[in-house]
């Protein structure tokens, strides 16, 4: 815990940069602008004793409409390792979201936005293959974040609604960033699942950077672990990965 907060002062006495989606898990509220795509090309993973996954995210497509809102559809080829069943891959699953930031900071005090997405199968035996889980996923988030001081605080609440209601869960998420270079963000994450009844949670931190090569490039990865290394949970979740802007 000291070196968690000791990590947290670092961050308040460094400048900072925004940051949104990859490498984390957390959304916020920025959007690419009018008419610019944002495209992610990566590769993520979730390693954990009795399970691990990987992921090659082959569709990571974002798109700007206006200043305030954005489309999203993202497509990944997953990896499943599990000790009892062996090793298995296929397609994942969809993501379409459409993210809409209704306040601004500098014109508000504090930006916030709402991220709904549907995630579902697609025609291919993936689900019934235990690769992902069968029906589909409706996710309600909604994202606030707020410059205070030198320090930009990012912060996602929201809650999944699965077609098992027993499998509903919430999502959370708390993001600080800081500007090492012109090009060069630092980033640090928490990010936690919970079940529905706010009992049973999953909180991972990690550390990341963006590098940015030029204005249409750049690279994006982070490194992180649960709090908790019980053996349903990941020792070691990680990113890499290409974001392109258009």
């Amino acid at each position: 815990m000291c070196r968690i907060v000791t990590v947290l002062i670092v961050i308040a006495l460094a400048p900072i940069c925004a940051f949104a989606g990859p490498p984390l898990l957390t959304d916020d509220t920025g959007t690419p602008g009018p008419g610019k795509w944002e495209i992610n090309v990566g590769f993520s993973g979730e390693k954990g004793t009795a399970q691990s996954q990987y992921e090659v995210h082959m569709l990571d497509l974002n798109y700007g409409v206006g200043e305030h809102i954005q489309l999203k559809y993202e497509l990944p080829w997953v990896f499943l390792n599990d000790k009892e069943e062996g090793s298995k891959n296929g397609l994942g699953n969809s993501t379409f979201g459409v993210k809409w930031r209704f306040l601004d900071e500098d014109r508000h005090g504090i930006a916030m936005s709402v991220y709904p997405q549907v995630e579902f199968n697609n025609p291919t035996s993936s689900a019934n293959r235990g690769i992902v889980l069968k029906g589909p996923t409706f996710i309600l988030p909604l994202q606030w974040e707020k410059k205070i001081g030198l320090v930009n605080v990012n912060t996602e609440l929201g809650y999944a609604f699965r077609q098992q209601p027993d499998q509903n869960y919430w999502l959370y998420g708390l993001v600080f960033g800081y500007k090492i270079k012109e090009n060069l963000e630092g980033l640090l994450e928490f990010h936690g699942n919970a079940d529905k009844e706010f009992k049973r949670h999953e909180v991972v931190y990690d550390v990341g950077f963006r590098w940015d090569f030029n204005k249409t490039y750049g690279l994006q990865a982070s490194v992180g672990s649960s709090f908790h290394h019980a053996s349903d949970q990941p020792y070691l979740i990680f990113y890499i990965g290409l974001q392109f802007r258009l």
